[in-house]
C-alpha cells in the first residue's frame, strides 16, 4: 500500500502547479490581454485537474496544511520577494514545472500511465513559457508616446509623461538627444518608475546600457546604430527591440534580423527627424506585408490621422502634436477617440 505521505506530496504539488499556472494565466489575461495564451494555460490547468480527479479522495485525506513544516520556511523566506511582473511570471512558470516533476515522480509508485500524462503536461508548460516570453516582446496596440522636451513649451519630460499616461497612452519611449548623459539617466530612472507604477510599457531610445540599467521593457535603435543581432546579445531574450525603418527593404530586413517591432516613417514631413518623408505607400506596404508590430510615425497630426488609421497600423505615434499641446491629457484622449 502506498504511504499516505506519497498522496500528501502529490496533493501539495498539484495545488502548487495549478496555482502557478493560474498566476501566469491571469497575467496573460488581465495585463497582456492575450486571449490565446490565457486559453492555452487554462487548458493545461484543467487537463491536470481532470486527469487527477479520481485521486481527490486520497488527496484530501492525506492533506494536513496546519502541520506542514513548509509554512514556517515560506514565511521566513525573504528571497520570495518580487520586484516586477516579469519576475513573478518566471517564478510561477518554474514553480509549476518543478511541482509537476514531483507529481510525475510520485505517481510512478502508484499509476505509471498517469505519471506519463503529467509528464506531457509538464512539457506543454515548457513550451508555453517560451511562447509567453515571445508574447511579452510585443508593444501594446494604440498610441505610442515619445518624449520631446524641446516641443513641450517649457514642461519637462517627466511632466509630459505623467500627462500622457493620464490620457491613456500605454507605451512610452524616452528619446532625448541633447541633455548630458547623467541628467538623462536620472530622468530615465524617474520615468521608468512612473511607467512601472502605472503598468505602462517603457522603451529607451539608443542607450542600450541605460535600458539595461533601469530594466526597461525595450530599446529602440536606428539604421545607423548597433545591429539588431548585437543588441540582442546584449539585452537577452526578454527585452524587446525596435528598429526605425524608412523603406520596404529595410522593413523586410528588420524582420529577418529579429526586430520585435519597427517604426514606419516618417510618413509626412516632420521636424522631429532629419529623414525625408516616405509617404503613405510605405505604410500600405507594411500593413500588407509585415507580420510584426509596426508604428506609423512622422508628421502625424489630428487633422491627418484619419489617413493613417484607415490603413490599420499596429500603433501610431504623434510627438509634437502631443507634447506640444496645451492640455496633453485631453489631446491624447481626443486622438484616441479619433482612431
Amino acid at each position: 500500500m502506498v504511504s499516505i505521505n506519497i498522496f500528501r506530496i502529490i496533493d501539495a504539488n498539484l495545488n502548487r502547479a495549478c496555482e502557478g499556472i493560474r498566476v501566469v494565466e491571469d497575467v496573460a489575461r488581465f495585463i497582456y490581454c492575450n486571449r490565446e495564451m490565457a486559453s492555452h494555460l487554462r487548458g493545461v490547468r484543467h487537463s491536470i485537474r481532470k486527469s487527477t480527479d479520481h485521486l481527490k479522495g486520497n488527496l484530501l485525506i492525506s492533506r494536513d496544511s496546519i502541520k506542514d513544516v513548509g509554512r514556517v520556511i515560506s514565511r521566513s523566506n525573504t528571497l520570495d520577494k518580487k520586484e516586477s511582473i516579469d519576475k513573478i511570471i518566471n517564478a510561477n512558470f518554474k514553480r509549476a514545472q518543478e511541482a509537476l516533476r514531483t507529481v510525475e515522480e510520485m505517481l510512478k509508485l502508484t499509476d505509471y500511465n498517469l505519471s506519463k500524462e503529467i509528464e506531457g503536461e509538464r512539457f506543454k508548460i515548457y513550451t508555453l513559457e517560451k511562447e509567453y516570453n515571445r508574447m511579452k516582446r510585443s508593444i501594446p496596440r494604440g498610441l505610442y508616446g515619445i518624449t520631446g522636451e524641446k516641443f513641450a513649451g517649457g514642461r519637462n519630460n517627466i511632466e509630459c509623461v505623467r500627462e500622457m499616461i493620464a490620457g491613456g497612452i500605454e507605451v512610452i519611449q524616452y528619446r532625448e538627444k541633447e541633455k548630458p548623459l547623467r541628467e538623462k539617466i536620472e530622468e530615465i530612472k524617474e520615468i521608468r518608475k512612473i511607467c512601472r507604477e502605472n503598468n505602462v510599457f517603457f522603451i529607451v531610445n539608443d542607450h542600450i546600457d541605460i535600458a539595461l540599467l533601469v530594466e526597461a521593457d525595450g530599446v529602440h535603435v536606428g539604421q545607423k546604430d548597433m545591429h539588431i543581432s548585437d543588441v540582442r546579445r546584449l539585452v537577452g531574450e526578454d527585452m524587446i527591440i525596435g528598429l526605425s525603418t524608412h523603406s520596404p527593404e529595410q522593413a523586410k530586413q528588420a524582420v529577418l534580423d529579429g526586430a520585435d517591432y519597427i517604426g514606419v516613417g516618417p510618413i509626412f514631413p516632420t521636424t522631429t527627424k532629419d529623414t525625408p518623408s516616405v509617404g503613405l505607400e510605405y505604410l500600405e506596404f507594411a500593413t500588407k506585408n509585415i507580420d510584426i508590430p509596426f508604428v506609423a510615425i512622422g508628421g502625424i497630426k489630428l487633422h491627418n490621422i484619419g489617413e493613417i488609421s484607415v490603413r490599420d497600423p499596429y500603433s501610431i505615434c504623434l510627438v509634437s502634436e502631443i507634447v506640444g499641446a496645451e492640455d496633453i491629457k485631453a489631446t491624447v484622449e481626443r486622438i484616441k477617440a479619433a482612431i
